[in-house]
């Protein structure tokens, strides 16, 4: 990963409990990860503790660790793209209440998303996905990071956990692909997980950074995440 505690790719979101209802939104079965912590759920579905939580955890990882420039509320990190229909992914840590990895999604056939309202840079000449079957990965971080036997950087386990749910949600929807932006570093880490992702467009340059937007194939088997 990066050399700091690494916020994953540009995008996320938190919840307390290891179910939840999505009473208009999906049946039970679809929305309880098999991953035991981690919580799904809308934004209308938290109480105010477990989104201060999910917002103070951004605000560490986005602003306080990787400087970068996002728009505060109350001290906590939050955009237009929090919204009643996004769905949050949280990944519970050892100690009660502790966040270890975050995440949202959002359709793109309905309503505005991040990467083209924010980063259309990121998408050079190519169109926005508008499709039912792709959804916007966004707000995705982690606070640990792994390393390979050999020292190579991986993705750790609470990411690991967090994305097979993200993919378990999806396949319940149809969804046949996420769209993301990322750093160079962290598309290779996504691409040494064997993860089906290629790139929308070529990178370009953001705060003297390069960034990159990138289709996610969503697997239709489940992830090994456990190592």
């Amino acid at each position: 990963m990066l050399p700091v505690p690494v916020s994953l790719l540009i995008g996320g979101a938190v919840t307390s409990g290891h179910a939840c209802t999505f009473a208009k939104f999906a049946t039970a079965e679809h929305c309880r990860s098999r991953q035991p912590r981690v919580a799904i759920a809308r934004r209308e579905e938290l109480n105010l503790r477990a989104l201060e939580r999910l917002h103070a955890f951004r605000r560490e990882v986005f602003v306080d660790r990787l400087n970068w420039h996002l728009p505060l509320l109350d001290g906590t990190e939050r955009d237009q793209f929090d919204r009643d229909d996004t769905v949050y992914f949280t990944r519970a840590g050892e100690r009660q209440e502790e966040i270890t990895a975050c995440a949202r999604l959002l359709p793109t056939l309905s309503g505005s998303y991040m990467l083209p309202e924010v980063l259309p840079e990121l998408l050079g000449d190519v169109p926005a996905p508008r499709d039912h079957k792709v959804w916007e990965l966004s707000r995705f971080a982690s606070r640990l990071r792994a390393v390979r036997p050999g020292g190579g950087l991986s993705l750790s386990q609470p990411t690991l956990d967090l994305l097979a749910s993200v993919f378990e949600f999806a396949n319940g929807y149809g969804v046949e692909r996420l769209v993301l932006a990322t750093s160079l570093p962290l598309e290779r880490l996504l691409m040494r997980e064997g993860l089906g992702i290629r790139r929308m467009a070529p990178p370009a340059k953001m705060n003297g950074r390069a960034y990159v937007a990138l289709y996610m194939d969503v697997p239709t088997s489940s992830i090994n995440s456990s190592r």
